[in-house]
């Protein structure tokens, strides 16, 4: 029923070479024959990212119909067991937006979430949809268009922010019965198995039903706290490492308010940012055309959700007299001021309004990049984190942060940490890193460097020591004292 798949495949991750090879492609293109009840079709472009191979499928009907096939990337020991329940929740979450709402996306047209079937693999095959990302002209874009972009994205924004769940997580839906919304429900997200937040992942904090950001970000640090105390054993660094996570968890209660959660969680685009913003008229009147990538989507907490969209984000890394920060500052007071209009025109959510809650949301954008993906103190986001948090804190303050680089602010917080470590509230726990440096010093002097790593976690380091504790029998051993304390 369908010409066949042959094709050449050259790209530099391996995964994209196995992926190609393992997949039946005649198997997806004779399936999409018989749905469209057609007589044959051909393989065209290709295309990868970070976790999916993406083919088009050309049909030989008379619309001439391009599909778009993705399956996703094979390593050559086994497909991750996350990626069949990362499909049925992509499929889910596209047939929900579909139905209730009017946001435009792709269509999926067939799916499977078995990797054992003719195809081999898990895909989906959807509608190839119209236009150009927006990525690709938003910064040529002059003003005027860029109000009209912006006004179809708060569209497609507040859509999302009033369907609400009860609490956060993947969307599924039950086999059969009701096709009301009562059908859909929210899994813990650690089945997506989402690699960016390990720390959430090793502490179980996903599986965990905390009904406000507030308390979901207060176990996290916790648990940040946690991993601090049980990694790089021996760090002479930790001691900062742990107060920076500290004063970390002091800023929860002052950035996120529980209240904005007690009316639900609204469905949230996984990567709503301008690669998968879809665009047409971009000559005359730019108009939406769909919304594509849904994987990872699911409810988030009103905190997460109500921030602006990345691409009128300046970037962490961006000099202070970066020229795009300028025009951002703009591109956000437009997105606040179209926003403003467009809620006094539709019906109130419960709750605060979204528009108040971006307006306010720079700090808790800075907390969520730092915890989740800055680890180390010295980054460039957590001095401008320092920077909103100190504010103009009297003459001084004031004037002394705006005549201040973000380094020196760096330099001041290190101060900070100093007070808190020498003779603050952290002083136990810096003597407590203290004593774990001099016992792996004398743990690497006397079993060698090639038995204790570096980097070793607390619990390999004791169950190191405890099986050669006959080589600490000198008097006055750092590491028998240091079995003491933790026994």
């Amino acid at each position: 029923m369908s010409s066949s798949a042959s094709s050449t495949c050259s790209h530099t991750d391996p995964r994209v070479k196995t992926t190609f090879e393992v997949v039946n492609w005649d198997a997806i293109s004779s399936l999409a024959c018989k749905h469209f009840q057609i007589n044959s079709s051909h393989w065209g472009d290709q295309k990868s990212g970070g976790y999916n191979l993406v083919r088009f499928l050309h049909l030989h009907d008379t619309q001439n119909t391009t599909l778009v096939a993705r399956v996703p990337l094979h390593d050559e020991e086994s497909l991750d067991i996350s990626i069949s329940k990362r499909i049925e929740s992509e499929v889910t979450t596209m047939e929900y937006v579909e139905r209730y709402t009017n946001i435009p996306l792709p269509h999926v047209c067939h799916y499977s979430t078995d990797a054992d079937g003719d195809v081999r693999s898990p895909y989906i095959l959807m509608t190839k949809v119209e236009g150009i990302p927006l990525v690709s002209v938003w910064e040529a874009m002059d003003d005027e268009k860029r109000r009209i972009v912006l006004r179809q994205i708060i569209g497609v924004l507040l859509e999302l922010w009033s369907h609400r769940f009860d609490k956060v997580g993947a969307l599924f839906k039950h086999p059969g019965g009701s096709e009301g919304k009562d059908a859909w429900y929210i899994e813990s997200s650690t089945v997506l198995a989402n690699p960016t937040d390990t720390i959430g992942c090793q502490y179980n904090l996903l599986t965990t039903l905390f009904p406000h950001a507030a308390d979901y970000w207060l176990a996290y640090s916790n648990a940040y706290l946690r991993n601090e105390c049980e990694t790089r054993f021996g760090y002479k660094a930790k001691a900062y490492s742990y107060a920076h996570g500290w004063f970390m968890r002091s800023l929860v209660p002052a950035l996120f308010d529980p209240c904005n959660d007690a009316h639900g969680h609204p469905l949230s685009h996984g990567d709503f940012h301008s690669q998968n913003i879809m665009f047409t008229d971009l000559d005359t009147h730019p108009r939406l055309s769909a919304v594509i990538d849904w994987e990872f989507s699911g409810a988030e907490y009103v905190s997460t959700f109500g921030q602006y969209p990345f691409f009128i984000v300046d970037h962490p890394w961006w000099d202070e007299d970066h020229p795009l920060r300028e025009r951002n500052v703009r591109d956000q007071a437009t997105f606040d001021e179209i926003l403003l209009e467009e809620e006094r025109t539709r019906a109130r959510v419960g709750g605060a309004p979204l528009s108040r809650i971006i307006s306010e949301s720079y700090g808790v954008y800075l907390f969520q990049q730092v915890m989740q993906f800055s680890r180390e103190m010295y980054d460039p986001l957590f001095p401008r984190l320092v920077k909103h948090v100190l504010g103009e804190y009297g003459d001084f303050s004031y004037n002394y942060i705006r005549k201040t680089t973000l380094h020196l602010l760096s330099l001041l917080f290190l101060m900070y940490f100093d007070a808190l470590l020498d003779n603050g509230i952290l002083k136990k726990e810096l003597a407590r890193f203290d004593r774990e440096a001099e016992a792996f010093l004398e743990a690497r002097r006397v079993l060698g460097e090639e038995k204790v790593k570096m980097l070793i976690k607390l619990v390999e380091f004791k169950d190191l020591v405890l099986k050669e504790l006959d080589q600490f029998s000198q008097e006055g051993s750092v590491v028998r004292e240091w079995l003491v304390s933790v026994a």
